[in-house]
């Protein structure tokens, strides 16, 4: 019991981040279609069918750093950890350029999603980030 009580304060904290993701998951911010977008990428998981579709607009960079992301909106189907980080991500991108987004990199989705993420799920939790490296490949 001793020993459960000195790991009380992180059971906690990863009950938080499972509350977040399924909030995210059931209710998901920025699903939607984005008529007119700037750029418009579909990214798939072939390992487990999980498919998102991302559409953003950009706005110019204002320190020379080229694009900045300005609305992101996404549609797909997936399960709850790729809905719940596309979601997340649809928000936590806001106002990145490319080099941002590079900076964050799969390791802040995973520290994003409460850092507890298995090896067979990686690629679901960082579905919806390739993504959005992808929006700036054309750019």
């Amino acid at each position: 019991m001793k020993k459960l009580l000195k790991y009380q304060k992180y059971f906690h904290k990863m009950s938080e981040y499972k509350e977040e993701i399924i909030d995210h998951y059931k209710n998901p911010r920025n699903m939607g279609d984005l008529l007119d977008a700037d750029e418009t990428i579909n990214e798939s998981n072939s390992s487990c069918g999980d498919i998102i579709q991302i559409k953003v607009d950009f706005d110019k960079d204002d320190q020379g750093e080229g694009l900045r992301l300005k609305i992101i909106k996404w549609q797909g189907v997936g399960c709850a950890i790729s809905t719940a980080t596309a979601s997340m991500l649809s928000e936590k991108a806001i106002g990145m350029n490319k080099k941002e987004l590079e900076e964050f990199g799969e390791g802040g989705v995973v520290e994003m999603l409460g850092g507890d993420i298995n090896a067979g799920r990686i690629k679901c939790a960082t579905l919806a980030y390739r993504g959005l490296l992808k929006v700036f490949e054309n750019k």
